[in-house]
């Protein structure tokens, strides 16, 4: 029985936004709070909570996108926010079983906290790139 279930954003928004202005705070990422919502209503995005946990903070929100250089597409996990922790170790068997069903071949994340790329390393996933930018 799965745990992650794709909802509609128009009634979780109330629930999930803390941790969306938590990230976004932490992160400082180029996208606005207002994306988020719009992606997810434009089906640009989906977003997945787990109904049995209470209050239902917690939360993932998936995009899937092309690849770039061969045929096919991955699953980007682009904002997920747990502060138990154990997120990452509870929903990642779950988060490939979506991207199996999506057709997906490969499952990414992009994030600033080293310590869930140790987390993600330790379940088979490789670095990649280290992204560098400088505003001018």
């Amino acid at each position: 029985m799965r745990m992650l279930s794709l909802v509609d954003v128009r009634l979780y928004w109330d629930d999930i936004l803390p941790g969306i202005i938590k990230i976004k705070d932490e992160s400082q990422p180029e996208w606005r709070i207002e994306d988020v919502y719009a992606s997810l209503i434009a089906g640009v995005a989906e977003l997945y909570v787990d109904l049995n946990q209470r209050p239902r903070n917690s939360f993932i929100i998936l995009q899937e996108k092309p690849l770039i250089f061969k045929p096919g597409k991955s699953l980007l996990v682009w904002i997920a926010f747990d502060e138990r922790a154990e997120a990452a170790k509870k929903y990642m068997d779950e988060v490939e079983t979506i991207a199996e069903e999506k057709g997906c071949s490969k499952v990414e994340f992009w994030t600033p906290w080293e310590g869930l790329v140790n987390t993600l390393s330790i379940r088979g996933y490789k670095l990649k790139y280290h992204i560098v930018e400088k505003e001018i």
